[in-house]
């Protein structure tokens, strides 16, 4: 079979877990002799691609001119697709620009979340985004076969958006991260006392200040850091919120590659994900193959990937979140008992898993 892949994700993300998972996607296809998979690319400033050592060339005009990023990349994938034979077209996120034009070819469209129609109403970084609801509406009817990529989200398509079950496959993902792998990067000198692990995005429903103010009493009564790993520099507004909670010198923010994401989960006393969604969690699998134990939400996909590996939190309840950070800092067998049954719960998740059952379902349409 040869599987084509639109640019859509790589003209959005620099970076994350949407166009990470397209490369090791592509890329593990490509690992087999019976097939090829064609990432359809003109330019693109992703950081993955190099990692994966996919081709690109890079963008080299500011950001406010994405849209022309954008429209030139769609262009190049109208002929691209037009030039060569495909036999599937899997696009890589929710605008089908091109459904109309592969003939009776089957596509393909990944469904990573629902959170915008979960909790739109709720958060405004959520709620500016006046098109992704329809478009995944739109995409979900045109399209031959939807995969989701936890039981919880495909039980959230069915709800939310009248899917008919059969029309859905769950694949699970993966982590890219190697087990038990040493890492020569040093830890920042402030990293060598005790600290918890916050990694990636901050906004509204990732939780992060509830979570903050929730914990700020045990990080000063317990003199432990907190490291926010990934995300961006801390806003005014999150800086406001540290400095009257006095805790100032108790957090700081870390920027990130890989090598430092896995030095940073193998130090930390514990990885803390109070996210109020997620539509898999991939963080959670990264934690693990670091061997570092995890405290995680008891919400949608969260509890399918930690399974009993992790120790639960309500996010919405402060007194929860609290008791659990407590518990984690100061009870060794817990962490060590954590740490075996994530290296168990990470054996049902692999990268190769994902690429063998999606090669699996490209077959059945074609």
């Amino acid at each position: 079979m040869r599987i084509f892949f639109d640019h859509q994700t790589f003209s959005l993300q620099n970076y994350g877990g949407i166009s990470r998972y397209f490369c090791e996607l592509i890329t593990g296809i490509n690992k087999t002799s019976e097939h090829n998979a064609h990432l359809s690319l003109f330019w693109s400033n992703n950081t993955h691609l190099e990692e994966y050592n996919l081709k690109a060339l890079s963008y080299p005009f500011k950001s406010k001119y994405s849209r022309l990023l954008h429209k030139s990349n769609q262009l190049y994938n109208y002929i691209d697709y037009k030039i060569s034979p495909y036999d599937i077209y899997h696009t890589t996120y929710f605008d089908d620009f091109l459904s109309s034009r592969i003939g009776s070819n089957p596509f393909i469209t990944t469904f990573y979340d629902m959170i915008y129609e979960r909790l739109s109403h709720k958060f405004t970084e959520l709620s500016n985004d006046k098109l992704i609801i329809s478009q995944k509406k739109k995409i979900a009817q045109k399209a031959s076969h939807l995969i989701a990529i936890s039981e919880s989200t495909k039980q959230d398509m069915i709800e939310l958006m009248d899917i008919a079950p059969e029309k859905i496959t769950v694949i699970h993902l993966g982590s890219s991260f190697s087990i038990n792998t040493t890492n020569p990067i040093n830890l920042l000198p402030s990293t060598k006392q005790p600290y918890l692990l916050y990694v990636g995005n901050r906004s509204g429903y990732k939780n992060f200040i509830p979570f903050l103010q929730s914990i700020a009493h045990l990080i000063i009564r317990h003199q432990i850091k907190l490291i926010c790993a990934g995300g961006g520099n801390f806003t005014v507004g999150e800086k406001n919120i540290i400095r009257s909670l006095l805790i100032d010198n108790f957090i700081e923010y870390q920027p990130i590659n890989d090598a430092i994401l896995q030095n940073l989960y193998r130090e930390a006393t514990a990885f803390i994900f109070p996210s109020l969604y997620e539509g898999f969690g991939i963080p959670v699998l990264e934690a693990f193959s670091c061997d570092c134990p995890c405290v995680v939400s008891n919400t949608s996909s969260l509890p399918e990937v930690a399974g009993e590996a992790a120790l639960y939190i309500d996010p919405s309840e402060p007194e929860s979140m609290a008791n659990a950070i407590e518990n984690i800092i100061l009870d060794n067998n817990l962490r060590n008992t954590l740490i075996k049954r994530g290296r168990r719960q990470l054996s049902n998740f692999s990268w190769a898993n994902t690429v063998q059952e999606t090669i699996a379902l490209y077959s059945k349409l074609t």
